[in-house]
C-alpha cells in the first residue's frame, strides 16, 4: 500500500474516532500537540487501525508514536509484514 494511501485511511480513522476534520497534515505533525489527541483518542484510534487492517500493534510499539509519520512507518511495517506472511 502506498503512503499517500495508508495517510488517507488514517486520516479518514481520525475523523471517524474524533468527529472533528483535519484538513492537512504531514509526517511531523504531532499526534497529541498537533493534532489534539488525548490517551482516549489514541486508544480509539489503534482499535480503528487494528480492525481496519487486520493487525495486532503492541502496546510497547504505542510508546514510540509520536508523530503521524512515526505511525505511518509503523502501520507500513505491520502491514508489509501481514502480507509476507500471508504469502508464504
Amino acid at each position: 500500500m502506498k503512503r499517500t494511501e495508508l495517510s488517507a485511511i488514517v486520516l479518514e480513522l481520525l475523523k471517524k474516532e474524533t468527529g472533528e476534520s483535519y484538513p492537512i497534515f504531514d509526517d511531523s505533525t504531532s499526534l497529541r500537540e498537533g493534532l489534539n489527541l488525548d490517551s482516549i483518542d489514541m486508544a480509539g484510534l489503534i482499535i480503528h487501525i487494528e480492525s481496519r487492517f487486520e493487525i495486532q500493534i503492541e502496546t510497547a510499539l504505542l510508546d514510540g508514536i509520536n508523530s503521524v509519520g512515526t505511525m505511518l512507518d509503523m502501520l507500513q511495517a505491520k502491514i508489509d509484514a501481514k502480507a509476507i506472511r500471508q504469502a508464504a
